[in-house]
């Protein structure tokens, strides 16, 4: 009977507890490879989802104030053809403004003949001739919006927090209203400073800096930035006017 017994002993409490500690360890690293291997797919699709955005950011802003200043058949239409209105003066086809603690914005003007098929910000082709004035604002909700027209402010891209611009000029000679500047830049301004000089009819390009909001940063459960990450990104881009340049980057 002692025998009997002997082979019909199951494990022992201690043998069950080791076992169990040894589950549990397999258990957490698995846990712990999914939830890392989660957070990278995560990282990967923010940083994809941002790259797209100031893509496409910069594509809308470069199509836009490339063609600030065009007009379609020269024997019909002049600089002159762009009249006073608002912010601009006779022929002035760019403005912005710039203050301090707030984004930039800028405003460009453009003439279509409606089947040339120049777009507006907002997407929009004319279907007769019609002057085109495209103002790009930061919004209060992180978004680079813009309004056409003076109408309604449409939002574009999401998680832009700042846009400045600065203005490439030719300072060495005297503006002539209505007739191309020099193209060769040889200093950038802001807008308050080309206001002030009178430079607009000198401007031949913009240098474009958007910031946007970090999504490392806010990703569901990062209450902070991830080690190493900085709070936002910026993207910068030149664009010459096509008009005053004939280079369109």
């Amino acid at each position: 009977m002692a025998t009997d017994r002997a082979h019909q002993g199951g494990y022992t409490l201690v043998e069950i507890l080791i076992a169990l500690l040894i589950a549990l360890f397999l258990l957490g690293g698995l846990l712990t490879l999914v939830t890392g291997t989660r957070q990278t797919n995560a990282n990967q699709t923010a940083l994809t989802q941002l790259q797209d955005e100031q893509r496409l950011a910069m594509s809308l802003l470069n199509d836009v104030i490339q063609h600030a200043g065009y007009f379609p058949d020269p024997t019909t239409y002049t600089p002159a053809s762009f009249v006073a209105s608002g912010s601009f003066a006779a022929s002035q086809v760019i403005t912005g403004t710039n203050a301090a603690g707030v984004p930039d914005s800028i405003s460009v003007r453009f003439l279509t003949s409606g089947t040339d098929g120049l777009i507006n910000c907002q997407g929009v082709t004319a279907t007769a001739v019609h002057t085109y004035t495209n103002v790009f604002t930061i919004d209060a909700s992180n978004r680079l919006a813009c309004a056409v027209d003076g109408g309604a402010v449409v939002p574009l891209v999401n998680g832009v927090s700042g846009m400045q611009i600065l203005y490439g000029v030719n300072t060495a000679a005297a503006p002539i209203p209505g007739l191309p500047p020099p193209s060769d830049v040889d200093t950038y301004m802001t807008a308050t400073q080309v206001t002030t000089a009178g430079d607009w009819f000198r401007v031949t390009s913009v240098r474009v800096t958007l910031t946007f909001v970090n999504p490392l940063c806010t990703l569901p459960n990062s209450a902070t930035c991830q080690a190493g990450q900085p709070a936002t990104v910026s993207y910068t881009r030149t664009i010459n006017l096509m008009g005053r340049t004939g280079v369109v980057t």
